[in-house]
């Protein structure tokens, strides 16, 4: 049975794909706008999304590298079973359900945060381009609902999985 916890679900394989092309894109992008960036970007935005610190133009890459960082780490994590918090009284069962149900959880949340810093590299790009003023002011809590309601999800769903039997 361990080697069928092991294998990634159909879904999995599918947001591990997105996650992929989402980090190649970001690096891609970078590396075809580097030479029209000027020498001063942005590097934050406040919460209205409005840009409130500079930094020089190899700032950029911060975002592709956070996204590797936290690809490299949510891969690496979901392998270990035991890296979850199951339920003390859990069976063997319900903890192999539940193992697969985290890791489906944890690829929806990589792939959302990747995508979120692929957003901000391109909004980055434009405003330093002067073809934008800001990420706006719905992306943060577009991001937060998001991310917010996939872990509740996930949770709720997990609970119902670990009552029913």
């Amino acid at each position: 049975m361990l080697a069928s916890i092991k294998e990634k679900t159909k879904s999995e394989k599918v947001l591990l794909m997105l996650s992929i092309f989402g980090l190649v894109a970001m690096f891609v992008y970078v590396t075809l706008i580097w030479s029209e960036l000027p020498e001063t970007i942005p590097r934050h935005f406040n919460s209205k999304g409005e840009p409130d610190g500079f930094g020089g133009k190899g700032s950029i890459l911060v975002l592709p590298f956070v996204g590797l960082g936290i690809f490299i780490l949510t891969t690496l994590l979901s392998q270990i079973p035991n890296a979850f918090n199951d339920p003390d009284r859990v069976t063997e069962e319900q903890k192999q359900r539940l193992y697969i149900h985290g890791r489906i959880c944890m690829s929806f949340l990589q792939t959302q945060i990747i995508y979120f810093l692929l957003y901000g590299v391109w909004q980055t790009a434009q405003v330093a381009l002067g073809k934008a003023s800001g990420l706006g002011i719905y992306v943060l809590p577009i991001f937060l609902f998001i991310i917010f309601g996939t872990i509740i999800y996930f949770t709720v769903r997990g609970q119902r999985m670990y009552r029913k039997e």
